[in-house]
């Protein structure tokens, strides 16, 4: 067995090939390499620790599981394409709990190329809250534009914290709906910027 610093250096085929041939430690040192940049690409996107962590894992678990079968010739590549998969497919099933505010956030990080995208993507949200009942669009975008609390903007309507959060969620998921269509195309920009 070669030393630790020396198995670190060897490039991602032969780590594969010796992956192939069931070697943990060339596993742990893919994992090592990879799992931080994928995590933070799905992070961009989800806002949630524990969904991108299982993502991340359920990759890693799906490399392992294959590794007698893999055909790969660039790790990266495969990697990149399996998280942004991953993220879609999540994201189709609608198992995801998005965070609407951080569509925007995502949406300026875009380059000047993409503009168009961010465009779109700002007039949908804003007709999306346009349609939203008054009280619901009131309490989003004291939330959400002047960044008051719960506590603030029940205290500044007269009502209670709790028919804030339920408001929220009410606007939250109409929102989500509205914004579904565009959800991959934006996974799909973020998760290529961040893994750069």
């Amino acid at each position: 067995m070669l030393p630790p610093q020396e198995f670190q250096m060897w490039p991602d085929a032969q780590l594969l090939e010796r992956l192939r041939l069931d070697d943990r430690k060339a596993f742990e040192i893919l994992y090592n390499k990879y799992s931080a940049k994928l995590y933070y690409a799905a992070y961009n996107l989800f806002r949630d620790k524990d969904v991108c962590e299982d993502l991340v894992q359920e990759l890693f678990v799906d490399l392992w599981s294959k590794r007698h079968d893999l055909n790969i010739t660039s790790l990266e590549y495969y990697l990149k394409v399996a998280i942004k998969n991953r993220v879609l497919m999540y994201i189709r099933t609608q198992r995801a709990t998005l965070d609407v505010s951080a569509i925007e956030v995502l949406a300026d990080k875009y380059s000047a190329d993409s503009r168009l995208l961010q465009q779109d993507i700002s007039k949908v949200l804003d007709d999306s809250v346009a349609q939203l009942p008054e009280k619901c669009r009131q309490i989003f975008t004291l939330s959400r534009k002047e960044y008051l609390s719960n506590k603030e903007i029940a205290a500044r309507l007269g009502i209670s914290i709790k028919t804030v959060e339920n408001q929220m969620t009410i606007a939250l998921r109409y929102l989500r709906t509205g914004m579904s269509d565009y959800l991959p195309a934006v996974a799909a920009l973020v998760i290529i910027e961040a893994l750069k």
